[in-house]
């Protein structure tokens, strides 16, 4: 089930992410079930979007540290901006140095 709020502007860029990119699935709480892009409305031109991630098992011995999801996200949230650019889209990045980055993209005028 799709996380993103539905609006003209956040369809058209949830489907040019869509040919490329996996959305994030959550379940019927809320919970990321599996990583992926989120698009949520920002302005009326614009949309938000970032990367979501499962939590990490606290009992796995496997599992990604803090740094790795950090630089997961950053990952991802550079190639979700190199997509949308390549589609048209205006994008400025957000929180270079955070451990949630995101992007604000709006479809050229």
């Amino acid at each position: 089930m799709p996380r993103f709020t539905y609006s003209e502007t956040v369809d058209r860029a949830a489907r040019v992410l869509f040919a490329k990119h996996k959305v994030s699935v959550s379940d019927e709480y809320g919970k990321c079930t599996a990583p992926g892009y989120v698009v949520d409305e920002s302005s009326d031109t614009a949309v938000r979007v970032s990367h979501r991630m499962p939590e990490p098992d606290l009992l796995d011995d496997d599992r990604m540290s803090d740094d790795e999801m950090a630089a997961e996200r950053h990952r991802m949230v550079d190639a979700y901006a190199a997509t949308l650019e390549a589609a048209g889209y205006t994008v400025k990045r957000r929180g270079p140095h955070s451990r949630k980055p995101y992007l604000l993209a709006r479809p050229a005028a």
